[in-house]
């Protein structure tokens, strides 16, 4: 949809503004883990409304079942095997994204967007491989995944352990070393960044990545959401993400820019059945507030190609804050 929208307008057309353009890309979510995909325990309203206002995928496919192939795919367009990023890497990786691959943050911001990648990135935690270097003009987050840190139940001690949690800015580690009460932040911190970064640049065309860590294991969630759902810890985080997504649309929309955004929320896969007690005992809740996601009528789970497991939910809208459906208007954009 996004490379389609880059092809150069046909003569005659009337100069439009540039689009922009924001994914959210939650990490674990279950294609029933959605209100409009028909989830059962914690409600998604947020979700729900772009559904009703844009459209819902589903036969949506994410390049492969796992963290770094998934994101390398993503962002560049390619095969995960073709920029030679297959499987996941963790931290000290001397591997990456390769300076060689064109991101879309590039493509845009040669053409003039303002770039900002919020949340998980896990295309590599040296300097070369992180956003900054690949055509994000800003960066706030996790360098990989959130259960790759020291409190892993099944992290080994000493130099084969994994390293404190880092979170970054830009290129300057803002914190070494996060706590279990700073990863039930972490979506609240995302959210807020988003929204600043939609303020900051309400004037000029912008590409806003916001990759939320969870509902990765270990689950972690805020206060405002925890013992919310029915569903349990799991379903307390998918409805914080929701809210998240929430104060995106309304950051939008009280600039006066959801009538010419494009809005896409997707998710990776969804978690493994083994990981469900590892998530309460990270987590330091009881197996039972740790409810897994649901593949509804599919089977298999996690790191498997199977069919379900490359079809996550995908709900994009162009018309993020309006009562006015694309389906009854459609829009063309071109992007020069």
């Amino acid at each position: 949809m996004v490379e389609k929208s880059l092809k150069p307008a046909k003569a005659g057309t009337p100069n439009q503004p540039r689009p922009n353009i924001v994914i959210i890309f939650a990490d674990d979510l279950g294609y029933g883990d959605v209100g409009c995909y028909g989830a059962k325990g914690f409600a998604t309203p947020n979700l729900d409304r772009m559904a009703a206002e844009g459209a819902r995928f589903t036969d949506f496919y994410v390049a492969a079942p796992s963290c770094t192939p998934s994101r390398a795919a993503l962002l560049t367009g390619c095969y995960p095997q073709r920029v030679g990023l297959p499987a996941v890497i963790g931290p000290r990786s001397k591997i990456g994204i390769s300076a060689e691959e064109t991101t879309l943050a590039e493509l845009l911001k040669a053409r003039g967007y303002a770039t900002a990648c919020i949340g998980k990135w896990h295309l590599g935690d040296a300097p070369q491989f992180l956003p900054t270097r690949h055509g994000f003009d800003e960066y706030f987050g996790l360098p990989y995944s959130n259960d790759m840190w020291p409190h892993h139940p099944e992290a080994k001690p000493g130099k084969g352990g994994y390293p404190p949690l880092p979170l970054i800015e830009g290129e300057t580690v803002v914190k070494k070393g996060l706590t279990p009460d700073d990863q039930a932040q972490l979506t609240t911190w995302y959210a807020e960044r988003a929204v600043k970064f939609i303020g900051k640049n309400k004037e000029r065309p912008f590409f806003l990545y916001l990759a939320h860590s969870m509902p990765h294991v270990p689950l972690f969630v805020s206060d405002r959401f925890k013992g919310k759902a029915q569903r349990g810890l799991y379903g307390d985080v998918v409805m914080e993400i929701d809210w998240s997504v929430g104060q995106l649309l309304d950051a939008l929309k009280a600039n006066g820019l959801d009538d010419r955004t494009l809005v896409m929320f997707n998710s990776r896969t969804p978690t493994a059945r083994s990981l469900a007690g590892l998530a309460a005992r990270t987590a330091n809740r009881p197996t039972t507030r740790c409810a897994r996601s649901s593949n509804r009528s599919f089977t298999t789970w996690k790191t498997t190609s199977a069919r379900r497991l490359t079809l996550p939910p995908n709900v994009p809208t162009w018309s993020s804050g309006s009562q006015r459906s694309p389906r009854r208007r459609a829009r063309t954009w071109a992007i020069r």
